[in-house]
């Protein structure tokens, strides 16, 4: 691609950005759970650790997938990171069921429904420049 630095770029920083918001928005939310005394229904949700099967089956699903991406990094180029953004959103949504009980969970699951429209977008975008970019006749001199 002739643009491999404009899509680097705009690679980094869309994770970064991901990332921060990510963060943020978990510790606000782990934060307002720490320090809100709630009773009745409002009290379902609550910051607590809790370990079963399907957390396992998150945690092994995202150590193959970032071992793949480790080991294909280069040649996965340029949709490397949009396959990191859809791997930091397993870790969110994995976050949320682990430190979280109650509907406050499904903000994990919010949060990698975005990551995952974002990394696809951007594997759609990557697609259609590299298929554009293999259409266009060889200019010779």
């Amino acid at each position: 691609m002739k643009n491999k630095n404009t899509l680097k770029t705009i690679n980094w920083v869309t994770f970064i950005f991901i990332v921060l918001v990510g963060i943020i928005t978990a510790w606000m939310i782990l934060y307002d759970l720490n320090t809100q005394v709630a009773f009745g229904e409002e009290g379902q949700s609550r910051a607590g650790f809790r370990w079963g099967i399907f957390h396992n089956i998150i945690l092994v699903t995202i150590i193959l997938s970032a071992s793949f991406l480790g080991f294909a990094w280069k040649f996965l180029f340029p949709f490397n990171v949009p396959i990191a953004i859809i791997i930091a959103g397993l870790c969110y949504q994995l976050f949320f069921l682990t430190f979280t009980i109650g509907w406050v969970g499904l903000n994990g699951t919010f949060g990698l429904l975005i990551a995952f429209l974002i990394g696809i977008v951007l594997i759609i975008s990557y697609a259609v420049i590299k298929f554009l970019e293999s259409r266009k006749p060889i200019e010779t001199k």
